[in-house]
């Protein structure tokens, strides 16, 4: 009898410990979060999301489905430091490299996120490609710019941002449809887009 409640007792103990440390877990997460966001929002490009949590394999991540949200705001630093990379002394080499990971990780955002995710993280794949200046022949990055935007405006019909983009892009297309000897696809769109929908995320633009 002596040695079931001991038992009993200890069990206490350890579930009570472990219910206190998933709510530790839990308020780091939403610290975590705030303070990365905040940090975002002064110094885009370095947000930190280090929840510091006591439970092995992070349960608490699992229950609040962190995920997901902190991959797409990793993603939107990635687009931040892409999008303000200045040219080097390397042909663009590393700018172009910047882009290309920020792309990626947009990708996978779009693929694996929830809609509203998706189209958050397809409006800034979108503006990358309409401001891509590497060379590439810029009838098919606007073309794919486009694209990219309408697929952010299916998957999530109220993101304003995209929708604004897409018409900011083919407002473009055709001013310089008209003229001869058409530039890039940068110009003035790629400064246009970087205030609309690229800003700290739910800023709009």
């Amino acid at each position: 009898m002596t040695v079931g409640r001991s038992v009993f007792g200890i069990a206490a103990v350890v579930l009570g410990m472990a219910v206190l440390a998933f709510a530790h877990d839990i308020r780091a997460w939403d610290t975590a979060i705030a303070r990365g966001d905040a940090r975002y929002a002064r110094h885009p490009g370095d947000a930190r999301w280090v929840a510091g949590t006591w439970l092995p394999g992070d349960p608490a991540a699992t229950a609040l489905a962190v995920g997901d949200d902190v991959a797409l705001r990793r993603a939107e630093q990635a687009f931040a430091v892409a999008l303000a990379a200045p040219a080097g002394f390397d042909n663009g080499r590393h700018r172009a490299q910047l882009r290309a990971e920020a792309d990626l990780e947009l990708s996978n955002v779009v693929a694996g996120g929830t809609r509203a995710q998706a189209s958050r993280a397809g409006n800034l794949s979108g503006i990358l490609a309409a401001t891509d200046d590497t060379g590439s022949d810029a009838g098919e990055a606007e073309k794919r710019a486009a694209e990219t935007f309408d697929s952010a405006i299916r998957a999530d019909p109220a993101n304003a941002d995209a929708k604004y983009n897409l018409e900011l892009l083919l407002r473009r297309i055709r001013v310089v449809g008209t003229r001869e000897g058409a530039g890039s696809g940068a110009g003035d769109l790629g400064d246009a887009l970087a205030g609309a929908g690229s800003g700290r995320p739910g800023s709009g633009y």
